[in-house]
Formats: structure tokens, sequence, C-alpha cells
């Protein structure tokens, strides 16, 4: 396998990655360290980098001809990597369009990466696919995808550009849109009801769920708690949620 060179910090191609990792997009985002690299589908990554060839070689060989390998100094690795602990190896990803499953988790305006993250990875060990707001955390951010704990690899993600348009798209398209809220006409978990398609909104811990997307949906639904707590955090709702509705 042959490897192109990148010794200085200052080569201009760092700066194009540097880009992506802090803008990620499902088309190309950022992923550093050992485990997380090496565990990808190789039809998913785009560019390896890598300053230690010798310790990487099994997993650089099974990359098919198309990947690109860049052997990185040191310095030119840390130039591309948030880690703080020295990285061996990071790559360029890429995120083919999965099929909308037919139980979805709908974030509102959640902005902790970490929340967001353990969500998806929650949503995926039940078989839910997950949708974005405008405003969430970023899902293919470093912070957000160590969350997951590598739930991102498999588990359906969107991104709605209006989510109170997409809740219609859902109700048209079959969905029952249940939203963790306190009001008159909310029921417990215990007392859902729902068919095949079903799909729960979550809102931010300081917002809730905007007033656009909570009235369209079908169903509120409040989570009792036995003492006197202000709010679950969105991580802890959508988990209580996705299990009731598994």
């Amino acid at each position: 396998m042959s490897f192109k060179e990148i010794s200085s910090g200052a080569n201009p191609y760092l700066k194009e990655i540097a880009k992506i990792r802090k803008n990620p997009t499902r088309e190309t985002f950022f992923i550093e360290g050992t485990r997380f690299v090496e565990e990808l589908p190789v039809d998913c990554i785009l560019e390896v980098f890598t300053t230690d060839v010798e310790k990487h070689a099994a997993f650089l060989s099974s990359l098919p001809n198309t990947v690109s390998v860049y052997r990185l100094s040191t310095q030119a690795m840390k130039k591309i990597c948030a880690a703080v602990s020295e990285q061996t190896v990071a790559c360029t990803v890429t995120r083919k369009e999965t099929q909308r499953p037919n139980k979805l988790v709908l974030l509102d305006g959640v902005q902790d990466p970490g929340n967001v993250g353990t969500v998806i990875r929650t949503a995926y060990a039940f078989g839910f696919g997950v949708v974005l707001s405008p405003g969430c955390a970023n899902p293919w951010s470093a912070k957000t995808l160590m969350a997951t704990a590598g739930a991102f690899r498999a588990c359906h993600i969107e991104q709605s550009d209006d989510l109170s348009a997409t809740v219609t798209e859902l109700q048209n398209d079959g969905f029952t849109v249940f939203a963790t809220a306190l009001d008159s006409s909310a029921i417990s978990p215990e007392e859902i009801t729902f068919g095949e398609k079903r799909a729960v909104v979550i809102g931010s811990e300081g917002n809730g769920i905007s007033p656009a997307v909570l009235s369209k949906a079908d169903q509120t639904v409040y989570i009792p708690m036995q003492n006197p707590i202000n709010s679950l955090n969105a991580a802890s709702a959508a988990s209580i949620m996705i299990y009731r509705l598994k």
C-alpha cells in the first residue's frame, strides 16, 4: 500500500480536514481513535490518517484501493485531532442514507451533544431511528459520536429542516406521534396505545417542546416521578419512552 506523506503541521490540506472536523455533515465527518476507526465498515471510509503504519497494518491492509492513506507526523496529526491524548489513527467518513424505520425519536432543540449521542445509542439498541430539529447538537460532531458508543454507524439519523412539518409528514404516513409534556390531556406511559408506526418527541430540558411541534402531537405523555424533581434530562426521558414504545 502506498502512503501520502505529510510531515509539516503547516500543510494546507490539514486545514481542510480540520474544517471537516469542526463542521461535519452526514456526507463527510471525522473520526479519531483506534477503537472507533477500526470498527468502521470500510466502505464508508473516505481517507485515513495515521502516525503509526505498523500498529495499524492489519486495518490498513483491509481498506479498498479507493481509500487514500496519509502518513502524518505527530505534529501534523495534532492539527487535525481534537482529543487531548495523542491519536495514532483518524479518518474522514461518509454515512449512506438509511431507510426510515417505523419507530422514531424526534429531538426538538436538544443542544447537548452528550444527550443527543446517548439518545442515538439507546434508540439504536431498541430499533428506533432519530430525527433532529434545527438547533439540536450536530449528530456528526466528535462529542456526539463518542456518546453514541458506535451506534452512529447503523442508527437511522435524520436532520429535519422543520420538525413541525416532519411531524405532519409522519402522521400522513400513518405514524402516531406522542410528545412528552405536562398538560391537562397528558396520559402516563402505561396508558399509551400504539400501532406499527409510532414516534415520540422529546424537548430540551430548558425549553421543552416548541409550541408548533407540540400542537401537532396526537397525544401528550407525562412521566410520573416519585420525588419532586423539576425535570428529567432529554436522554433519560427518551430512554423511558423508547422502552415503553419498543
